[in-house]
């Protein structure tokens, strides 16, 4: 009797430190280190560990996916930097202990589970809506950037959750269409656009494109399963316009950097309403919207009529750390203005604060405008391009870093730089790169393939992608959507971030994997004990 007490209490232990922490992914870092004690203690109070142990040494899937910790643990043998090295392990520790208590834990019921992917989903719906009132003003924070609304994780990190989130509540309705009430229907089906509508707020390509994928890839792969021939056709051909109109849509928003008005200069009126003199670079071939930005240039007018109206100084920093003289030049070029004192008093005063949070087109004022976005992403490739400096911008910014990432992987090709001397790599190879990038904005690799490479060499890069690919290959066999919905978002994800380097991050790895791999009462690998608790 008092066994049989003592596993219930450890078992509640467990569920509620799994909801918690699903829960508080994008919510709070504080609540999630609770969360994992909580299912750390229901696990050793469940008793029988030796047994466990016994059991998880028995489970492949288990062995490979700790294996990934257990790199980082030889990488010790040839690091010099252990303090970075014990950071790192530290951090990377969910990769050891998540897959084997989650491998090794009390089977819980269809409904306990859909209870924790609710969380899940209550958790996200929460933070975006506190996001969306800080965005409408409603809750009272400094936002210099749109992505600057996601308050508790970052923007990125919560639209990867929203792209889960959204394949959880399909998930959901596809699982309990027949017994799913009504009112449940009414709770769960807007939360499908709202994810949506907020990945767009925040202006998250990456989100938008990873949800699309997904969504691509799941749907062929249950028409070619279960399709008949028309659909299959009608599947692959809406699979095949969708990145053919995404590649025109890019195309047509790239054509403005090659749109130019024709400057006569020499017969142009060449001083300002002022009397002044303009300054014209005509070498600087550069344009907003169509429109030159190097030519009608007064710099003391400017300078005069910005300082009398913005409390930030012309010759200083915008709020995005860029140079506000030239974020105001391209914000007046983009207008089709010159760029004298009639231009800049000419703004209105949501316009004076548009240049000072750094935004340098009128048309990206209005937040979650896509093609805005497009547009910026574009403006940061021509300008990389051009002057060889990505300085402050975050897509330019990762080309530069990944070139760093593939100097360091050639230097170190066999098994890379080791566990804690990833830093000290990157500071020599931007060094010996002579980089245009400044001291600042010089980090890693984010990506996580080449960071694993840079780490572990092509030996550790060649098991990762092992670890990625035994596990999806399994649960592909059994048809396992969720897991597979859930490979294809973090694999992605990888491609951009380094996503196994944060806490927030490895906690999402980890916790997914092994939640949809381990404790999904649909798959055979779920759990070890056979008894259910109710």
């Amino acid at each position: 009797m008092q066994t049989d007490k003592r596993k219930r209490i450890a078992f509640y232990l467990f569920y509620s430190g799994l909801v918690l922490l699903v829960a508080s992914l994008p919510l709070s870092k504080f609540t999630m280190s609770i969360a994992q004690f909580l299912i750390a203690g229901g696990w050793l109070l469940d008793g029988g560990n030796a047994d466990k142990f016994r059991r998880f040494f028995k489970s492949k899937v288990a062995l490979v996916l700790v294996s990934l910790y257990l790199l980082h643990v030889a990488g010790l043998l040839y690091t010099t930097d252990f303090n970075y090295a014990w950071k790192d392990l530290r951090i990377k520790l969910p990769l050891l202990l998540l897959p084997l208590l989650l491998s090794t834990a009390p089977r819980i019921t269809t409904m306990q589970f859909h209870g924790i992917l609710l969380s899940l989903i209550g958790g996200v719906t929460i933070s975006t809506v506190i996001s969306w009132l800080i965005y409408k003003g409603v809750v009272v924070r400094e936002v210099n950037d749109i992505r600057d609304i996601s308050i508790f994780i970052s923007h990125i990190r919560l639209a990867l959750l929203c792209c889960l989130s959204f394949i959880a509540v399909v998930w959901l309705i596809y699982k309990n269409y027949k017994t799913l009430q009504r009112n449940y229907y009414f709770l769960l089906v807007p939360l499908l656009p709202w994810f949506v509508c907020f990945m767009i707020l925040v202006e998250s390509l990456t989100g938008l494109v990873i949800l699309t994928v997904t969504s691509l890839v799941i749907i062929n792969w249950l028409v070619f399963r279960y399709g008949g021939i028309t659909l299959r056709a009608a599947v692959v051909v809406v699979s095949l316009a969708i990145p053919f109109y995404g590649y025109v849509y890019v195309r047509s928003v790239n054509q403005s950097f090659l749109v130019s008005e024709r400057q006569d200069l020499p017969h142009a009126g060449l001083l300002t309403a002022s009397g002044n003199p303009y300054m014209h670079y005509a070498d600087r071939e550069e344009f907003e919207n169509g429109h030159p930005i190097w030519v009608y240039i007064c710099e003391e007018e400017l300078e005069q009529q910005w300082n009398s109206r913005s409390r930030l100084s012309f010759t200083g920093k915008d709020e995005r750390n860029q140079e506000l003289k030239v974020t105001l030049i391209r914000f007046l070029s983009s207008k089709g203005l010159r760029k004298d004192s009639a231009a800049v008093w000419s703004l209105t005063p949501a316009e004076i604060r548009s240049v000072e949070m750094g935004i340098a087109n009128s048309d990206y004022q209005t937040p979650g405008n896509i093609r805005a976005r497009v547009h910026q992403v574009l403006w940061e490739l021509h300008q990389y391009r051009k002057t060889g400096d990505p300085s402050g911008h975050s897509v330019a910014q990762r080309f530069e870093f990944w070139k760093a990432a593939t100097g360091i992987i050639r230097k170190n090709a066999v098994f890379g730089v080791g566990t804690g001397d990833i830093p000290t790599a990157f500071r020599e190879q931007y060094r010996d790169m002579n980089t245009l990038l400044r001291p600042e904005w010089r980090l890693r690799a984010h990506n996580q393939y080449l960071s694993i490479a840079v780490t572990f060499g092509i030996t550790g890069l060649l098991w990762f992608l092992f670890t990625l690919a035994y596990p999806f290959y399994k649960q592909s066999v059994k048809g396992d959507l969720l897991f597979i919905s859930f490979s294809i978002i973090s694999a992605m994800s990888m491609l951009t971030e380094d996503t196994l380097e944060t806490q927030a991050g490895v906690t999402f790895f980890a916790l997914f994997t092994s939640l949809f791999l381990f404790v999904n009462p649909n798959n055979q690998t779920a759990g070890v004990n056979l008894q259910k608790h109710n």
